[in-house]
């Protein structure tokens, strides 16, 4: 009997340890999955900053190369600083013919609605032939730090300016563009550029 209830005693032990031994182990992967996924988490994080960041130069890049093409007497917006514009028209140089200048079809980049705010470029804006080619997606409705109040919030010098804006100055033309992207856990990616160019012409 004696034996028997020793056996049994140390069946009872091993019992334990094997639930300890579970319980521990669970306790080290849930450790584990915690790690992973704060890891995860951060280089998602890490990819749309980056992603946002090269989303944001490759569009005002291209804005700047459109302009930079343009000529100064057909560039305008429809208002002047403090006040900025989100839409710039103008025309580009296509070359000389009998020594006249000939001009390309009316051109736009502006900001449209689609899927949030976009960066659009048209040809023949308005007109029945018109052409337009979305260039950027996620532009936020206002420049970084800017809310429409009727003052200067971010101390640029201009008033309420939206997402994309251009303001002319001579042959000069400064572009500023900000993007927001939804990020992880209701957070808000923005990034915000600006580039002042010269037109060609």
């Amino acid at each position: 009997m004696s034996a028997h209830a020793r056996v049994g005693s140390r069946a009872g032990f091993t019992m334990i340890e094997l639930m300890v031994g579970l319980a521990l182990l669970g306790l080290i992967l849930v450790n584990v999955y915690m790690v992973l996924a704060d890891s995860s988490k951060a280089y998602g994080s890490k990819t749309l900053q980056a992603n946002t960041e090269m989303q944001l130069r490759r569009t005002l890049d291209r804005i700047a190369l459109a302009v930079m093409s343009s000529s100064r007497g057909t560039l305008w917006t429809a208002t002047d600083s403090p006040l900025s514009e989100s839409e710039l028209h103008y025309e580009t140089s296509l070359g000389m013919e009998n020594g006249v200048p000939i001009w390309s079809d009316l051109q736009k980049i502006g900001l449209t609605s689609g899927e949030g705010q976009q960066v659009t470029w048209f040809q023949n804006p308005g007109a029945a032939n018109e052409k337009r080619v979305v260039w950027s997606k996620w532009i936020a409705e206002f420049a970084k730090g800017e809310i429409a109040n009727g003052i200067d919030d971010n101390g640029n010098g201009l008033i309420d300016e939206k997402g994309l804006s251009f303001v002319v100055d001579g042959n000069s033309v400064t572009i500023r563009l900000t993007i927001q992207q939804p990020g992880p856990q209701g957070a808000w990616v923005t990034k915000d550029l600006e580039a002042t160019v010269t037109c060609r012409n």
